[in-house]
This record gives structure tokens, C-alpha cells and sequence, in this order.
């Protein structure tokens, strides 16, 4: 069964590469049914690979050490299940609004083969396999960021890819370092670093894992390489930057953490000055992100510098490197992914029905649009972390591994950023749908009329909502799986 491993991967690709040539341009339902089926079937292989106690398969090798390598592992598990059901959220929230957008089309070619490559980024067994699926993953995105075709968006486009390929050259530097001074480039729990080969040049090599985890973090959007979001953002369609914010900026976070945990190891990081710099940078980046969010006015871009801010906040836990900090991490990549969907998905139902654009526009819109603003403000409040919302329990775990952390000082003044960006973070989603339930007493009403998209649009916005409760009620069966794909860690 083992050739089932490629199933979730090349079937997205191929049904997406198909689609132009089926002949659907004019039959909106028929092209529906068809993604639908895609991504709904997409989610089934996903199940069956996740339920398989062993699935590998080589592909094929460039040399004898280097070849493609699909792997499912409890860390894979984690990242298919959540990219294939929030993909499965999106897919129906833009059979409604990409009529606001247009060619269609062209927009679910490349939904769809992003999915694959999304799958193939989770599953990858090795370096050499997560490199290339990453650099695919560029590629493959670019037509869904400058969909538009606005200068804005081509703007964007090119800015991401200038952005994005930069930073995969620092990744490819510690392919090629690992390459030889590995045992192998497989990913494997605690590192594959040779000690004899290693020997005297453990200095180089820091500085290639600080080139590696800088790379990767470009697509999570992490200071200095993250420029490139708030600038995406506000030009893609709604669906697409969600996908981005939620699922794209997490795989730069996979790739770091196999970096860290698969192939240098903790053992050889921790304590090092590496690991004080990357804090350092991850903690500016939360604080940096939310102010900017804060000042900003354009309601997308505000949400692209806040998720700027929170994906560090993953990446500050990771660095860490305590199970603590680990436990937070991936809590809050769930979490995150979850809030940002809702909040990216809520501005496109916002935009669609109403064309508003900026946050100043948004009085009174919670009477018009009561069920995408409700699905905002749960967003809003578990991103802040409030209980009993999902984001308290990440954000705790967190702040207990920084104070917990083998830098006292350092990790007890990350927990201190991480108050502040929550406070901030208030600042900037709160007001929103403050002004939009409560425009205040002068406001005129008279001009509004109901707005509320369809279900396509509000059915996966509440049912996301929901599960940014009920995760922060019921964390239990997630910290248990965590904790095993920790255990071999540390």
C-alpha cells in the first residue's frame, strides 16, 4: 500500500492541471461539483494515509544519497488533517465569491494544485523532498496572489517571488551543508548531524541552521523576510489570502521545524548563540507585526501585519526548544490557522456584499452582516486569548515555556512581548466590530440594508467559529497527540 503515499499529492495536481480542458467555462454548477469532488475525495485519502500505521515510498534519486522520499508521521498527520479540511472550509466559501473576482477557472487550476503541493510538503520524508515541493509551492501560488491582474497585484507577485526565492536560496545552502555533513538527509528525531564529520566546524554550521531557519521563515513571514505578506494580502482574493495567512505560512513552519528537530537536532542548537538571536528575531517580529497592524487602515493588510505577528509567536515557542514551548507552538498553529481563516474569509464576504475596504468604513456593518461580524468577533477574541476561547491555551503554554525557557531573562521578557501583542492585538480587532455593533447614538441606520452572503459564504464561517470555542474548551485530545510527536524530541 505503500503507493498510496503519492495518491493525496498527485491527485489534486493532476484534477487541477485537467480542469481548464473539461469544457466547464460556462457551467458554473457543473465546475463546483467537480472541485467539490476533488478536494472532498482529497480529504478521504488524507483519511485513509493518516490511519495507515506505516506509509513510505522512494520515488526516485538524483544521486544515491539524494532522492524523493513521501513519509507519513505523527508530525505529517497533524499538518494534512489541518490543511485539508480548512481547505475544504475555503473551497465552498469561494464557489460564492469568486463571482466578485472572475476568472474562475484559472483561479480553482491552481487552488487545486496548490493542495497537492500543500500535501506534498506535509508528507515529505527528507530535505531534498520538502526543498523541491517548496519551491513548487512558489510557483504554484503566484497566479492565485496576482489573480486580479491589477498593477497592485503584479506588484505583489513579483515581490513575493523575489521574497520567496531569496529566502529558498538560504534553505538551499543548508540542504547542501547537510547533505554532507549528515548521515542522511531523512528526517529523523534528534538530528542526522555526523559528530566525526562535523568536528571543528560546529560554527559554520550554526550559522548555516540560523541561514536555513531564516530561508523557511520567509514564508512564515518572519522579520526580515516578511515584507512580502502585507503586500499579497490585500490584492489576492479573500479565499487565497486566507490560504496563505492559514495553511501557506504554516508549511514555512514545518519546514522549520524539520529543520530544527529532523536535521540539526536540539542538541546541537540549544544554548548556543543561535538560539539567542532567533528568539530575539522571532520576539521582534511579534511586537513589530502588531504595531504595524495597529496603525494600519486597510482592513486586509491589517490582518496581514497581525499575522506577520502571530506566526512569530509559533516561531518564538519552537525556539525555545523545551516541550513546553513545543506544546505551544503547534496549539497555536492550529488555532491561528483556524482565527485567520475566519478573519480573511469574514473581509471577503465584507468586500464581496459591500465593497468597503478599510476598517473606518465598517460602522454599524454588524446590523447589515450580524452572522459574518459574529463569526469575526469569536475570531477576534481567540486571537486575542480570551477563555474560553481556543488562543488562552496557546498563548499560555507559550509564555509558560518562555519563563521556563534555559534563557530566564530573554524568555521571561518574550512572555512580556507576547502580553503586549496580545493587548495590541485588542486594540486592532476589537475596535472593529466595536464600531460595527456600535456605531454610536448619531449613527444613521436608514441606509442599511441586509447583506449577508449566502450560505456557500456563512455555513463555513460559522462552522470555523465554533471551533475556535471549542478547541479552548476541549484542548485535551490535541495536547495528547502533541505531546506524542514531542516525546522523541527532547
Amino acid at each position: 500500500m505503500n503507493f498510496f503515499t503519492i495518491v493525496p499529492v498527485l491527485f489534486p495536481v493532476l484534477a487541477g492541471g485537467l480542469l481548464p480542458f473539461l469544457g466547464l467555462g460556462e457551467n458554473r454548477g457543473k465546475r463546483q461539483v467537480y472541485v467539490a469532488t476533488v478536494v472532498g475525495l482529497n480529504v478521504l485519502f488524507v483519511i485513509i494515509a493518516i490511519c495507515m500505521s506505516s506509509l513510505e515510498l522512494k520515488l526516485f534519486h538524483i544521486t544515491s544519497s539524494v532522492y524523493m522520499l513521501l513519509r507519513v508521521d505523527n508530525l505529517s498527520r497533524f499538518f494534512l488533517v489541518l490543511a485539508s479540511l480548512l481547505w475544504l472550509a475555503a473551497t465552498f466559501y469561494t464557489f460564492e465569491y469568486i463571482k466578485h473576482e472572475g476568472k474562475d477557472i484559472r483561479f480553482f487550476t491552481f487552488f487545486l494544485m496548490t493542495l497537492g503541493i500543500i500535501m506534498g510538503i506535509c508528507m515529505a520524508g527528507n530535505f531534498f523532498t520538502l526543498y523541491l515541493f517548496y519551491e513548487l509551492m512558489t510557483l504554484i501560488t503566484y497566479p492565485l496572489v496576482i489573480h486580479s491582474e491589477t498593477p497592485e497585484a503584479m506588484k505583489a507577485g513579483s515581490k513575493y517571488l523575489m521574497y520567496s526565492f531569496f529566502g529558498a536560496a538560504f534553505a538551499l545552502v543548508g540542504f547542501i551543508f547537510v547533505a554532507y555533513f549528515g548521515k542522511t538527509i531523512d528526517f529523523t528525531p534528534g538530528g542526522v548531524l555526523e559528530p566525526v564529520k562535523m568536528l571543528g566546524y560546529e560554527p559554520l554550521l550554526l550559522v548555516v541552521y540560523m541561514m536555513a531557519f531564516i530561508g523557511f521563515g520567509c514564508k512564515a513571514g518572519m522579520w526580515p523576510l516578511h515584507a512580502w505578506l502585507p503586500t499579497a494580502h490585500p490584492v489576492a482574493p479573500a479565499p487565497a489570502s486566507a490560504l496563505l495567512s492559514g495553511v501557506i505560512t504554516k508549511a514555512g513552519v514545518l519546514a522549520i521545524i524539520r529543520v530544527t528537530f529532523f536535521i540539526f537536532g536540539v542538541d546541537f542548537v540549544y544554548g548556543s548563540w543561535v538560539q539567542t538571536a532567533l528568539m530575539t528575531m522571532t520576539l521582534l517580529t511579534v511586537f513589530m507585526g502588531s504595531m504595524l497592524a495597529f496603525k494600519e487602515k486597510l482592513l486586509k493588510r491589517r490582518l496581514a501585519y497581525s499575522t506577520v505577528s502571530q506566526v512569530s509567536y509559533v516561531l518564538f515557542g519552537f525556539t525555545i526548544m523545551s516541550a513546553t514551548g513545543f506544546l505551544g507552538s503547534m496549539l497555536h498553529i492550529i488555532f491561528h490557522a483556524i482565527i485567520k481563516n475566519v478573519l480573511f474569509l469574514s473581509a471577503g464576504a465584507i468586500i464581496y456584499k459591500t465593497h468597503k475596504t478599510y476598517v473606518y468604513e465598517l460602522k454599524g456593518i454588524g446590523k447589515a452582516m450580524p452572522i459574518t461580524m459574529w463569526c469575526f468577533t469569536i475570531a477576534s477574541v481567540a486571537l486575542v486569548g480570551v477563555p474560553p476561547t481556543a488562543g488562552v491555551v496557546s498563548k499560555w503554554s507559550l509564555a509558560m515555556g518562555g519563563i521556563t525557557s534555559n534563557h530566564p531573562f530573554l524568555g521571561a521578557f518574550g512572555a512580556g512581548i507576547l502580553l503586549i501583542s496580545a493587548l495590541l492585538t485588542g486594540g486592532y480587532l476589537i475596535t472593529i466590530f466595536a464600531n460595527a455593533f456600535f456605531p454610536g447614538a448619531g449613527f444613521d441606520y436608514k441606509n442599511l440594508k441586509s447583506s449577508e452572503p449566502n450560505k456557500y459564504m456563512t455555513v463555513p464561517l460559522v462552522i470555523l467559529s465554533a471551533c475556535c470555542v471549542l478547541f479552548g474548551m476541549f484542548p485535551g485530545p490535541l495536547v495528547d497527540f502533541i505531546t506524542k510527536i514531542a516525546a522523541p524530541l527532547f
